[in-house]
């Protein structure tokens, strides 16, 4: 192994390199140079989400016309939206603004007799109802009301509190 290493120093030394001799040929260089350009493009369709779209007013239910003249004892059909035993509750609320949204007007009464079995409550309760000429109106608001989140139970109701 020494002797192959000895040997290896004594090529290293035998060889020279003349670092003197300048040439004056400039390297040569290819004077044409094949250049091709692949540009890879990807088209990707568009990304869309498919929500449905939100309704309209146009898609909504129209609300009927409201009954224009109450009798005091006098039967009517009602939309009944909401009740309560406590004139500051939200539903009421809730209810009455719907309602006056919808261009009716309304508000917490106890007066109206029918109203609060319509919805299951007892006697005194407060409710807030809209109130119509036909059961077919009282119907379409319904569904006018509930399209636009807003329940309400359709009943005959006697009114008092007119006078």
């Amino acid at each position: 192994m020494a002797s192959c290493a000895a040997l290896v120093l004594t090529l290293a030394a035998c060889v020279t390199v003349d670092t003197t001799a300048t040439s004056s040929t400039p390297p040569t260089t290819p004077s044409t140079l094949a250049t091709t350009s692949t540009q890879a493009t990807t088209t990707l369709p568009p990304t869309t989400t498919t929500a449905p779209p939100a309704p309209t007013t146009t898609d909504l239910p129209a609300f009927p016309p409201g009954r224009e003249t109450l009798e005091h004892g006098g039967d009517t059909w009602a939309l009944v939206l909401a009740g309560s035993d406590n004139v500051n509750d939200p539903a009421l609320t809730e209810a009455t603004q719907a309602a006056e949204d919808a261009g009716y007007i309304t508000g917490p009464t106890d007066c109206d007799l029918g109203a609060e079995e319509a919805l299951g409550m007892p006697d005194g309760t407060l409710t807030v109802s809209v109130y119509f000429e036909t059961e077919a109106d009282a119907q379409q608001a319904q569904l006018a009301f509930e399209a636009r989140g807003v329940s309400g139970v359709v009943a005959t109701v006697q009114t008092f509190c007119l006078d």
